[in-house]
């Protein structure tokens, strides 16, 4: 079992839970890309940085775990520790993929969730080394995705 209180989720939950424990990233998954050896090292990580540039034609993250968008119910769905059964596991499953969710500690887990599952329609560049952050500050917090939560508004109201 992937959690302790499995037993008293919801059977769709418990299958939600292994599909997405299902979705962590291969460990032959950098392996099945051909190398060229013969490639020079800073090349190579010049065509990265033009892909990361480019990053709006990569295949969206969904594409590449497997999950889609509307397997996942809406939060009213699940009880709290359902809920945070997901988000723990959705989390820990982006980082096998070298990816990280950047939100303030004090967002509450009911906006964590709609922003990760935004994140599977998100064309994502997978990277083998270093990790790729979504990042929702824009440094304005008009209009932020994060809202009250927001890190920008205390330096916004200072001016």
């Amino acid at each position: 079992m992937i959690f302790r209180y499995v037993s008293d989720m919801k059977a769709y939950v418990k299958y939600l839970l292994e599909d997405i424990q299902a979705a962590f990233r291969p460990d032959d998954f950098f392996k099945s890309e051909e190398k060229d050896s013969s490639r020079d090292p800073m090349e190579a990580h010049f065509a990265e940085i033009e892909r990361w540039l480019n990053q709006d034609s990569e295949p969206t993250f969904g594409s590449f775990c497997g999950l889609k968008r509307e397997d996942f119910p809406p939060i009213e769905f699940y009880t709290y520790r359902e809920l945070r059964a997901v988000v723990t596991l959705f989390e820990k499953m982006m980082f096998s993929w070298n990816l990280t969710l950047d939100v303030p500690k004090k967002l509450p887990i009911t906006r964590k969730y709609e922003l990760m599952m935004g994140v599977l329609d998100t064309p994502t560049l997978i990277v083998e080394d270093g990790f790729v952050g979504f990042d929702y500050c824009t440094g304005n917090p008009e209009g932020c995705e994060l809202r009250e939560y927001c890190s920008c508004i205390k330096f916004w109201e200072e001016k």
